[in-house]
């Protein structure tokens, strides 16, 4: 008897349930429902930051519930189910926690509610009947789901003010102008260098988002090319996995990589003087 178990059944386990179904993914060719999740999401966030920190944390409850759906059909774990439930638990006491805090400091319980998904998913872990291979690997994908979720957050304290507000549309608005310069990527002369194109349209996004707002114009050339980039960055890592071909794995890429960068948003604020807490 061999004391080296087979690689190959080692691997099944670590690429978990959806690996072996599709081929390699080209993430310069994304799917379509990837964009339009996307710009949905987009679109969403940008409608409830005008209507305040209250409907803001309900939409991300919605999305981190997404999230937990999709997140883990795209990265394809072992134990599918408990990633999911751990996610779930871990992104709504996210929502809850901006969402119930009053006053400026809104992200002060953010650390706890993502230690207490981390910790939930853990538990997870430990209680399933099999032999538990890709362990690792399952807690990766919660860790990086609860990224998501946890960037996501960071708008909520931004929307608190007037300018933080303006802030804020004016960087969805360069992330919007990116997700659509990231089509150019389909084009086979253009593939991997669509980055440029992402850049550029994010810029210039931006500015005519600060134009419209009353904002310094180079506050939006910077916050649109930084999210744009950084947006179109995450979907080029993460969607080159087989799961990128299901359905709710290409939502919720959408969804995760445009809350991903907003954590850089809340950063700019700062030094822009738009967030204080």
């Amino acid at each position: 008897m061999s004391v080296v178990s087979d690689p190959s059944a080692a691997t099944g386990h670590r690429r978990g349930p959806l690996a072996g179904r599709f081929g390699e993914v080209d993430s310069t060719r994304l799917p379509g429902l990837v964009t339009v999740a996307a710009l949905t999401t987009t679109a969403a966030l940008a409608a409830s930051s005008l209507a305040g920190p209250g409907l803001l944390s309900g939409l991300l409850a919605v999305l981190a519930l997404i999230i937990a759906l999709g997140w883990p059909i795209l990265c394809a774990p072992p134990a599918l189910v408990q990633v999911q439930l751990g996610l779930a638990v871990g992104g709504v006491f996210v929502a809850g926690t901006v969402g119930l805090t009053t006053g400026s400091h809104r992200l002060v319980w953010l650390p706890v509610a993502v230690a207490i998904g981390m910790l939930v998913s853990f538990f997870l872990q430990l209680l399933r009947s099999d032999d538990r291979h890709g362990v690792t690997e399952a807690m990766s994908v919660v860790a990086t789901g609860l990224a998501c979720i946890g960037s996501g957050a960071a708008l909520v304290p931004l929307v608190l003010t007037e300018a933080g507000v303006r802030f804020v549309l004016l960087g969805l608005a360069g992330l919007a102008a990116g997700v659509l310069g990231e089509l150019t990527g389909r084009l086979p002369r253009v593939g991997a260098k669509a980055v440029f194109i992402v850049m550029l349209a994010g810029g210039i996004g931006g500015w005519l988002a600060a134009v419209l707002l009353g904002v310094s114009g180079s506050a939006g050339i910077g916050a649109g090319m930084l999210l744009a980039s950084f947006s179109y960055s995450a979907r080029r890592i993460f969607g080159a996995v087989p799961g990128a071909r299901e359905a709710p794995g290409q939502v919720a890429l959408g969804v995760g990589t445009v809350l991903l960068p907003s954590v850089l948003l809340l950063a700019l604020g700062a030094v822009a003087k738009v967030y204080t807490g």
